[in-house]
This record gives C-alpha cells, structure tokens and sequence, in this order.
C-alpha cells in the first residue's frame, strides 16, 4: 500500500460528509506502516460502535464508515467475509455500512460480517490469530491470500458505491 496523508485519508470517504470525515478519529498508528498492510482499517477508541476501512481501488483512494450492529456473536464459528479468517462468535461483528444517496435521495445500506477488531490484514499475514480456534487449512500463498483480501475488501467499496 502507498503512503497517504491524513488530508488524503479524510477525502477519500464516500459514504458520509466531508464534515464527518474530517470529525473521524484518525488514530496515530493508523498514519504509519503502511508496507506492511493491505487496507486501512480501525475501530474508533472513542466510539467503538464505529469503524473506518480505507483501500485503493481502480478510482483511487476509497474509504467506507462502518456502524456496528449492537448484540453477541452467537457461540458458533464464523468467518469474516473479508479476510476469510474463522472466529469464535463473538469475533465477528454485522455492520452496517450506509451506501451514498442517490440522485432521489433515497438512502439504503448494506450489511457484512467482518473481524470485530477489523484487522483482517493481520489475520491475513499471519501477524495475529483469533484465540480458540482451529483455522482450515489453505493451499495459496501469503501473496494470494493478501490479494483475496483485498479484492474482496475492493468489491465491498465497490458495493456501496454503486446507486
């Protein structure tokens, strides 16, 4: 992934005004090591119901708000539809991701199961592990793993930008 500014991050939301973007808390991690990652995701510490990816896409630069759905995972496994990681219950979350209005101003959204923590690029590299749980067994590559993820993450921002 390329370096990018903050100014850079805040403009590349499609899904809310540019007076929420520039109110998003943009932690200071979030603004270093990016060689190492896939996307850009984080939940807010201010308002852990909110959460932020950010990846580039063929259109540049894209970002999405997430809202988390409010409840327990259930005690079943279940897989982040991101990164393809299996989680106890409790480590995937359902948000809620507002798509952009359209020219009626008809609003809607769309819904995914993703890591509760959002950081499939970790799970994806290998660099973390969900507790408890035994992960299926893969024949790609890293390479091929990270370049799932991030067609799968690009095809989400895909999703919400579409009217």
């Amino acid at each position: 992934m390329l370096t990018y500014t903050e100014t850079q991050i805040r403009k590349s939301f499609i899904n809310c005004s540019k007076g929420e973007a520039q109110r998003i808390n943009l932690p200071k991690d979030v603004l270093g090591g990016w060689e190492s990652r896939i996307f850009l995701a984080w939940i807010d510490p201010k308002a852990p119901q909110n959460g932020y990816m950010v990846a580039e896409t063929e259109d540049g630069l894209r970002g999405i708000v997430l809202q988390k759905k409010a409840g327990k995972g259930s005690g079943n496994a279940q897989m982040c539809q991101l990164c393809m990681t299996l989680h106890p219950g409790s480590g995937i979350s359902l948000v809620s991701i507002q798509r952009p209005h359209t020219k009626r101003d008809h609003y809607n959204s769309l819904g995914a199961y993703v890591c509760a923590d959002l950081a499939c690029s970790d799970y994806t590299q290998g660099r973390k592990k969900p507790d408890g749980i035994r992960q299926m067994g893969e024949t790609l590559t890293p390479e091929q793993r990270a370049a799932r993820t991030l067609d799968n993450v690009q095809g989400l921002i895909g999703r919400v930008q579409q009217n």
